[in-house]
């Protein structure tokens, strides 16, 4: 089913030293946390408020999400993980007898098996709202890209062509918002703002729509009238892709595709098969099945791709940090008050 989600009201945006932690001091010798994720701001304030409130018994400097072998020895023996993308199975989880919370710094938590956290009693907590305005206007920047041809000309220049080609406007284009939560609102929002027409589809919207956008009548009718489609839905059970073959087929031609929300949700093949078809003019993508990603869709000069980092923002990532350590806090602390 196709989830949506609440948009939270705007923020002035500014970021204080947080506090948090002097109400919640713990003992450093009972709590003991592993960083799996594979950034972490290390002079940022989150660390800083880590290492004096916890001891740190595995700290990922690969650069890399850690295998099964290597995440199940970074949180053996930990109460707490501060974790990203990494995939927590049941034996990962099943490693550490003394884990009592995941905290994950961002939305989803396909990547955690939630069955086996409930089964050993392990929390997992997310940082929904502090990703919201990053993965929005990178999800704008990757339509605009695709729609001007930012990527063709960019690798035409470099070979030392510079054959012009029409783009297209945003202007009047009906844009076809799948899942209209947090995210998806808000590029509904600046997609309206710009001239585009807004059809989306979500059974439960938490949130009304704007006067004005269309709810679509299926997901075969979103796909047929719009020149825009662009995912904004968690990973569909047993990671079933959305947009497959019969998907493509479905598809206005010459639209273009967005996914900023989950690799699973997009067929490789389906998409390569539309891109070489020419019914869908371009994709942009920082989102893949497998990554990292080096697969045959970076032939195509249409395709706009970014390593999975619509979040990744300098604003957005300090304040995801700090949310997600005041989650392990606020865990650990009932723990051992």
């Amino acid at each position: 089913m196709l989830m949506g989600g609440a948009l939270p009201a705007p923020a002035e945006v500014y970021y204080p030293r947080r506090q948090f932690l002097k109400k919640a001091r713990v003992d450093m010798d009972r709590h003991r946390v592993a960083i799996t994720i594979r950034s972490f701001d290390d002079r940022g304030p989150a660390m800083a408020d880590l290492r004096r409130s916890f001891r740190i018994t595995y700290r990922n400097t690969t650069g890399k999400r850690l295998s099964e072998d290597d995440l199940g020895k970074a949180v053996a023996g930990a109460e707490g993980v501060i974790a990203g993308t990494e995939r927590f199975t049941g034996r990962v989880i099943g490693s550490s007898p003394d884990l009592k919370v995941i905290s994950r710094v961002g939305v989803g938590t396909d990547s955690i098996d939630l069955a086996a956290a409930r089964e050993h009693g392990v929390k997992v907590l997310t940082t929904p709202d502090s990703a919201t305005q990053a993965v929005a206007e990178h999800t704008l920047a990757l339509i605009l890209a695709v729609m001007k041809r930012i990527g063709v000309y960019a690798l035409a220049m470099r070979k030392g062509d510079d054959t012009a080609a029409p783009g297209s406007l945003l202007l009047g284009k009906t844009a076809g918002i799948v899942g209209l939560g947090r995210i998806g609102n808000r590029v509904a929002g600046m997609l309206d703002s710009l001239g585009c027409r807004i059809l989306y589809l979500d059974p439960a919207p938490r949130i009304p729509a704007r006067a004005g956008w269309e709810a679509a009548a299926s997901f075969g009718d979103l796909l047929s009238r719009s020149d825009i489609v662009s995912l904004h839905v968690p990973a569909q059970e047993g990671d079933r892709a959305l947009i497959d073959g019969e998907a493509i087929g479905s598809f206005k031609e010459g639209a273009v595709i967005v996914n900023t929300a989950r690799g699973s949700l997009l067929s490789e093949d389906a998409l390569l098969a539309g891109l070489r078809e020419g019914r869908i003019a371009g994709a942009g993508l920082d989102v893949f099945p497998v990554e990292p990603y080096w697969g045959a869709l970076l032939g195509f000069p249409q395709v706009v791709v970014t390593p999975h980092v619509a979040s990744l923002t300098a604003e957005s990532r300090r304040e995801m940090e700090v949310e997600a350590v005041k989650n392990l806090v606020s865990v650990l602390s009932e723990v051992h008050p």
